[in-house]
């Protein structure tokens, strides 16, 4: 039994199960709520399925690019409980799981998807990749971009996906297959990729910069 979380976006979402079950995403509000809500909705999980976190056999976060203070929430939560249980840490992408999301809800299980996160300030995140029954591959990485920057995945991919396709059972779902999750090294020391420095971290720069 896994605990995926993805906590990158607008929109959390936990899933509670394996990679042929993972079971449905259980949403929370939003970010602003997760430091107060993830540990509740992970219980309600654990509960639902009658097991305890003891029976937990891994943690799968996702781990970016997305929100700094998702990420940094969810990297906290699922990084004490994996120390806690003394269970692997499972991490991700968060955009693989929009684009596994959104070939699921469309019913086209092989796709190219490409997936655009809004990054605010003129730019975004955007990756594509090639969803199969096997697993999925990367056509492009993550990478920020500005917000009209063209696809990219030429030609034009057959699905596009946003904040809102973000899914933890879709990443649960890739466990064990090609361009799924992987197990960090050293726990203790991994940092989620936030994608660029958040907003206090820019002002700082830009005012050493201008002081220079």
């Amino acid at each position: 039994m896994i605990l995926s979380l993805d906590t990158a976006t607008d929109f959390p979402t936990l899933a509670l199960g394996t990679p042929d079950e993972p079971g449905p995403d259980a949403g929370v509000a939003d970010r602003r709520a997760l430091s107060r809500d993830i540990g509740r909705v992970a219980a309600e999980l654990l509960a639902a399925r009658g097991v305890t976190a003891r029976d937990l056999s891994a943690v799968l976060v996702a781990d970016g690019p997305g929100s700094f203070t998702g990420l940094r929430i969810g990297a906290a939560f699922a990084k004490g409980l994996a120390r806690a249980l003394g269970v692997p840490l499972l991490t991700a992408p968060s955009l693989v799981g929009a684009a596994v999301g959104a070939a699921r809800a469309s019913g086209m299980p092989a796709a190219l998807v490409e997936v655009r996160y809004d990054a605010l300030r003129g730019e975004c995140y955007l990756a594509a990749y090639r969803i199969a029954a096997e697993g999925c591959d990367v056509v492009a990485a993550p990478a920020l971009a500005p917000a009209g920057a063209p696809s990219a995945a030429p030609p034009a991919p057959a699905l596009f996906a946003a904040e809102r396709d973000a899914s933890a059972a879709a990443l649960l779902s890739l466990v064990g297959r090609r361009g799924g999750p992987v197990a960090t090294a050293e726990p203790s020391r991994w940092e989620p990729d936030y994608g660029r420095p958040a907003e206090a971290e820019a002002r700082r720069l830009v005012s050493e910069r201008a002081g220079a």
